[in-house]
This record gives C-alpha cells, structure tokens and sequence, in this order.
C-alpha cells in the first residue's frame, strides 16, 4: 500500500509539471451526473484538482470504483455472484463555456454489436469507418454531432481500447477502466483539451441557470 501511495505522488508530480492543476473541493467534481457512469458500492472521489490554465472549467479527478470481472454467461455456479476488482482511475470533469449537443461514446460490446439494430440513437461515424466497430456513439443530433466531435478526437479514441465520453447538458465526463497511471491520464487529458477547443469554436454561450428564490412576485 505505501508503494502504491508512493507511485501514485510521482504520478501526479509528473502530471503537474505537464499540465497546471490546483487542488480543488470534490463537492466541484459530480459524477452522478451522468447515466452511461456506473458507481459501485466501492465508488469513492478521493481527490480532485481544476487545471489552472483550461478556459473553461475543467477537473481531474481521482476516484475509487469497482467492475465485474466476469460476466454471468462464464459463472459455473448461477447462484455465484460476478467477480469484481477495485481500483483507482482517474476522470476528467468538464463545465463547458459554450453549448455543446448531448452525446454519449463508449466502447462497443459484443451485445451492443447483437441488438445494434434496434438503437434508434447509434450514430455511423463516416470519416473512421473502423471506430464504428470499436465503439458506439450515441446522439439525437444526429446530422452534425461528427462534425461538432471532430475526427482528431475519433482518431485518437482509435488507439485505446476502453474510454468512455459523455456530454449532458453542456457538462462533459471522460473516463474508463485502466487504472491510474501516468500515461492514461495523459491521455484522458489530451482528449479534454480537444473537446474544449472544439466547444471553444462554437459562439452560442451557455446559459446559467437563473436562480429565483430571491425574486418577490
């Protein structure tokens, strides 16, 4: 346990040096946020920090989670309950300064592959054909949702095998199941920096909520 604790310093020293980070609250960082995130009873922030030099508001954020391990088609006993691990990870939070159209990426499971005809919300990327065996994209704004991505950001899911993206009302989370390491968080960041720019391109700003408890009728 202390050379993990140790290790997981000189990650984040390294991640600092690259890239700006404050130490932020986690009251700041809302996972719950988000439908296509899966907390287990072992999901826990422990962490969180605002890059310093992101225009908008952005966070890394490092966390506890659990997944199975083995699906209840490979159990030999079906009364045995699914296998899990636990790990830390790490997640990119983003608050986005402009309007960004609701959409969900994940990986493309051999399920999804099976009742991949009955998605009414599957978006066919037309620049990489190959992501669209590698992952699913879903958005109702299906006409222009693959120009708002960008193909920088398709090509670059292209070489990892289990991110996960998801834009909910102007709100943005990118995460997956490798556990904490220098180089997924590099990545994971690289991938936010794209999607800020992107949005950054766009000139319809987000509307804060009005907040009128205080307004006399």
């Amino acid at each position: 346990m202390a050379e993990d604790a140790k290790q997981e310093k000189e990650i984040l020293a390294e991640l600092k040096k690259d890239f700006p980070l404050t130490k932020e609250s986690i009251k700041e960082v809302d996972f719950k946020h988000f439908p296509s995130f899966h907390r287990s009873n072992n999901f826990r922030i422990t962490y969180a920090w605002r890059f310093t030099d992101f225009s908008p508001r952005a966070y890394f954020a490092k966390y506890r989670n659990s997944y199975k391990v083995n699906t209840a088609a490979q159990q030999t006993d079906q009364h045995e309950l699914p296998a899990t691990a636990t790990h830390k990870f790490a997640g990119i939070y983003i608050k986005f300064d402009y309007v960004m159209p609701d959409f969900i990426i994940r990986a493309n499971t051999q399920g999804d592959k099976f009742l991949n005809l009955y998605f009414p919300n599957v978006v066919k990327v037309k620049s990489i054909p190959a992501f669209n065996h590698k992952y699913i994209l879903e958005s109702l704004d299906a006409a222009t949702i693959e120009q708002v991505i960008g193909q920088d950001i398709f090509a670059m899911l292209m070489n990892e095998q289990d991110l996960n993206i998801e834009v909910k009302d102007n709100k943005c989370l990118i995460f997956g199941l490798t556990p904490f390491s220098y180089e997924y968080c590099k990545t994971l960041i690289l991938l936010a920096q794209e999607l800020i720019k992107r949005n950054l391109e766009s000139n319809i700003p987000v509307e804060e909520p009005t907040n009128t408890s205080n307004l006399l009728f």
